[in-house]
């Protein structure tokens, strides 16, 4: 059921985008049937060492990703320690999962102050990527794509829902969780670990 409400969004997404840049796009109905993988999406990323990619190139190994903003002191610090320790909370296996993490503020976050961050939260960048798209749209797509509700406040925070999505290595939606706790998900964590042995 999951999967397939995912392949509903993903299509949504991807139908909208095809609006906004290539005219009429394909009825949203019959796109469901064959996209299931949020590696369809082809919007623009740059991340923390200034390297451009999309999505798909992070196929290959199973993915968590989310969304977060550099200047967050409050959910954000959070969601990436839950992070770091549900990736610890894989012993070994954790080595095989890798982490990507996408600015909600692309007005304000940059390959440089996500370098910062990333070395202030001490993120192996072999297994850790932040990344920032290159405006509003992009990073609203991105957003709707992976069901992260989120709107910017006139004194500059972000309110948004917290929301760590599993992929497995084909890019489709295995699992997710919403907790906005330190200690990781017992539940997710036993999710991942089933993807990642595979």
């Amino acid at each position: 059921m999951k999967t397939a409400i995912s392949a509903i969004m993903i299509a949504s997404t991807i139908a909208l985008a095809g609006a906004a840049h290539a005219g009429p796009a394909a009825p949203v109905g019959a796109a469901a049937t064959a996209i299931d993988s949020l590696y369809q999406l082809t919007t623009p990323l740059t991340d923390a060492a200034g390297q451009h990619f999309t999505l798909r190139d992070m196929a290959g190994a199973p993915l968590l990703v989310t969304m977060f903003y550099g200047n967050c002191h409050s959910a954000c610090p959070i969601v990436i320690e839950t992070l770091k320790r549900t990736v610890g909370a894989l012993g070994a296996n954790g080595k095989h999962l890798r982490v990507l993490l996408i600015s909600l503020d692309p007005q304000r976050d940059n390959p440089k102050s996500l370098a910062m961050l990333a070395h202030m939260q001490q993120l192996d960048a072999s297994q850790y990527r932040l990344a920032v798209a290159a405006n509003d749209n992009d990073t609203r797509l991105l957003a709707a794509a992976l069901n992260i509700r989120y709107r910017a406040l006139d004194n500059g925070e972000i309110n948004h829902t917290t929301r760590i999505v599993l992929l497995d290595h084909n890019g489709s939606v295995q699992a997710d969780s919403t907790r906005l706790e330190v200690e990781p998900d017992p539940a997710f964590v036993k999710q991942i670990a089933a993807i990642v042995k595979r």
